[in-house]
């Protein structure tokens, strides 16, 4: 069979079996994949929680030497490649890399809960003026600094063996300097197979999430009261329709189209709710929010409340740090597609910093203004949660402004749209990953062939399906905390490994190789 030839079976068998069982268990039997999946949430978060501030700190600091050390003036590529881009080009892609649906779901939604249930440990009470201060600040510590730096640290540990080392395109090659040629081997195929693994989860998780925002402001919007079962299963199944269609066709391109009107209806929201949403508020807000999280990011980075235990902390801190571990190998192999021609130093300033830039902008505007909102006694959002569910929280924001319905189209929009090109640009990640490389350079376009993409495409949305069947949102989190497990650990070989190519980089760099022989040439030469 041709399907046989070109999947790397190492790669490609272990992830797909273990993710296929889960899933039919989750459709077909939901109540037992949600308790095998409350225990290991227990067990992960009780034994591990501590394991994931420190990882997730410890990457923070790790950017910040790879790019201020001596070794951050280090260019990828070599001391004459040229970037393939311009700045402003590379700095706009860097800015939206992370945007995708769960700043679309969270945006309103977390700072207001931060300000009806503050942390118990805070000592703030529940809408109250602190409490409206404060939302932010635990905001950013979710959303900030610490998930690109984890981004980053991912894209750092390929970007220099890729560029520099000419090693292969995969998330294994990271582990070169560790392990030799065993990283293109059975052990490589073997990481990135629980990378795929991790990273299904994850996706599992995100598309989730825009699933159950969408139903449910279907049922806000119109006023129904549709089966949630039903209304995700045909929003899941359009969906995918859709995303496995633009993989395994033409339709790929526009597709890229999409991402980018993306970023403007991202922009006509923000623009809009900045205009009409409470401006001095929001200014006063986000900038109060920037000073109390910048004061207390190294206390809160280890915090994880042990005497106090109330929940908040695995719930919401290591929730987040498990979701953006799970992603971080593959948006690290996005960000090393963008960096080549530019120093180390520029790929952490960059991928660090103007992410955490916009981070600052979409919580401080939107978060700020429905608490304005609330504090006013206007807005009616909190309410609204309180009988539907957080997953409203954008629409009852949104038909608070002026255009109300043109306005809700467009977070509609902004659902689908993110959904849709983060599914298909994972769909087709996966699939080249799991093909052998040789086989892949035998076909005209370079790509896996579309039975793989289907294959994938397909498990993904039905691994959202499962687990939105087995518990909504709380299976939605304990997934994604599970799955960033294993991640967590390989990232922190892949950080080692960069340290050893790094000190060592004379050794790996083959760009210098190159550059010795053409020296040589010029010398035989004259």
């Amino acid at each position: 069979m041709k399907f046989l030839k070109i999947i790397d079976k190492c790669t490609f068998f272990p992830p797909a079996i273990l993710l296929l069982i889960a899933t039919c268990i989750g459709i077909f039997f939901p109540e037992t994949l949600e308790v095998a999946a409350n225990k290991a949430f227990q067990f992960t978060t009780k034994g591990f929680g501590w394991f994931y501030a420190l990882g997730s700190s410890c990457f923070v600091i790790f950017c910040l030497w790879a790019g201020f050390s001596k070794y951050g003036n280090i260019r990828l590529g070599g001391k004459d490649a040229k970037p393939e881009m311009s700045f402003a080009k590379w700095f706009a892609i860097a800015l939206t890399s992370g945007i995708a649906i769960g700043i679309v779901f969270y945006g309103a939604a977390e700072p207001l809960m931060n300000f009806t249930n503050p942390p118990i440990f805070s000592g703030l009470s529940s809408n109250s003026p602190g409490a409206a201060e404060a939302a932010l600040s635990y905001t950013f510590m979710h959303w900030a600094i610490h998930p690109y730096a984890i981004y980053t640290t991912a894209g750092l540990c390929l970007a220099f063996i890729y560029y520099n080392g000419k090693r292969k395109y995969q998330l294994s090659s990271a582990l070169y300097p560790l392990i030799g040629e065993k990283a293109d081997g059975k052990v490589g195929s073997w990481v990135n197979a629980i990378a795929i693994f991790a990273l299904v989860g994850g996706i599992g998780t995100s598309l989730g999430i825009g699933v159950l925002q969408a139903a449910d402001g279907i049922n806000f919007v119109l006023g129904t009261n549709f089966d949630s079962g039903v209304l995700y299963a045909v929003i899941i199944g359009v969906m995918v329709l859709i995303y496995v269609a633009a993989a395994c066709t033409g339709l790929h391109k526009g597709i890229a189209l999409v991402s980018n009107l993306n970023v403007y209806v991202y922009i006509i929201l923000l623009v809009w709710a900045f205009l009409f949403g409470g401006t001095l508020f929001i200014l006063n807000n986000t900038f109060t929010g920037i000073g109390q999280y910048l004061s207390m990011i190294v206390r809160q980075s280890f915090y994880l409340e042990p005497a106090y235990n109330s929940g908040w902390v695995n719930g919401n801190t290591i929730f987040y740090y498990a979701w953006w571990i799970t992603f971080a190998p593959m948006v690290g192999l996005f960000l090393v597609k963008l960096a080549k021609g530019r120093t180390i130093k520029e790929f952490v300033i960059v991928n660090l910093v103007a992410p955490v830039v916009f981070t600052f902008i979409w919580f401080g505007v939107f978060g700020s203004s429905a608490i304005n909102m609330e504090l006013a006694g206007s807005g009616g959002i909190v309410g609204d949660i309180g009988k539907y569910g957080v997953s409203v929280a954008l629409f009852s924001y949104l038909k608070n402004l002026p255009l109300a319905p043109v306005m809700i189209v467009l977070g509609f929009a902004a659902i689908v749209f993110s959904f849709v090109t983060l599914a298909e640009s994972q769909t087709l990640t996966i699939a080249e990953i799991t093909c052998k490389e040789e086989m892949l350079n035998k076909r005209k376009d370079k790509s896996a062939p579309s039975s793989v993409k289907i294959f994938w495409g397909v498990l993904m949305g039905l691994m959202a399906f499962a687990l939105l069947q087995s518990g909504g949102l709380n299976a939605l989190q304990t997934a994604v905390i599970v799955c960033g497990l294993p991640i967590l650990i390989l990232m922190i070989f892949m950080s080692i490994a960069y340290v050893k190519s790094m000190i060592n980089h004379v050794k790996f760099d083959k760009t210098l190789e190159s550059e010795i022989d053409d020296e040589n040439e010029e010398i035989n030469t004259v």
